[in-house]
């Protein structure tokens, strides 16, 4: 079975995604550890020096995880976490080369944005030379799009995917960006299919059993108010 197609079944059904920037390599083995068997899936961003390394960690570790690479904003960081065996790529925008990148390589791409969700459905239709009312059905993980930021200081942005998935029926949205214990209820409301993600459920990277209580209430606000 594809990485890609697991880990878009994996994130429909568990629905959590922690992202970290790490500052060492080991701290992606840590979060990866503590937070795989909660069903959380571990994003590591290429914000820091010691992304890539931490991803490659991960993966020595264990040979079939499934993590995803973030903030991947170059061709050549895709190129990059593709070799190092990640199971999808995100971006905090919509990246057109990168996007063509992954889909050539059958990766799941997660563009990112408050626009452009119909435009990446459409250019990944075109690489896939399928057509554009099938791609849901027979590349469900491309059909995926990131709505960053969900949530600022002043203002709430995630009721815009409501837009988005009218005339792309059954868009899966990936919710970041601002999102924390106090607003995610709301989010989960708004979205009950939805998946959400954090960088709260890293913040205490060092204490594992901090972190890991961080993620059993994050679930628990995802089992109350979600959906299957």
């Amino acid at each position: 079975m594809k990485k890609s197609f697991e880990i878009y079944r994996r994130l429909k059904s568990r629905r959590l995604i922690a992202l970290l920037s790490p500052l060492q390599p080991e701290q992606c083995v840590q979060a990866y550890e503590a937070l795989t068997p909660l069903g959380i899936i571990l994003e590591i961003a290429f914000r820091t020096q010691a992304a890539l390394a931490g991803i490659k960690a991960v993966l020595q570790k264990d040979k079939n995880a499934l993590i995803l690479a973030g903030t991947v904003m170059t061709v050549e960081q895709a190129k990059q976490a593709v070799k190092a065996g990640v199971a999808g790529v995100v971006s905090a925008d919509y990246v057109p080369d990168v996007l063509e990148f992954c889909v050539k390589r059958d990766i799941m791409y997660v563009p990112g944005g408050l626009a452009d969700a119909g435009k990446q459905l459409s250019l990944k239709s075109k690489i896939l030379n399928c057509p554009y009312e099938d791609l849901a059905r027979l590349y469900s993980y491309q059909w995926i799009y990131k709505l960053f930021p969900a949530v600022t200081p002043q203002l709430a942005f995630y009721e815009l995917s409501k837009t988005w998935q009218g005339p792309y029926k059954d868009l899966t949205v990936v919710y970041t960006g601002g999102i924390s214990l106090n607003n995610l209820p709301q989010i989960v409301q708004s979205d009950p299919l939805g998946i959400y993600c954090g960088s709260a459920l890293t913040n205490d990277i060092d204490q594992s059993a901090k972190m890991i209580e961080e993620a059993r209430r994050w679930i628990e606000i995802v089992e109350k108010y979600g959906k299957k």
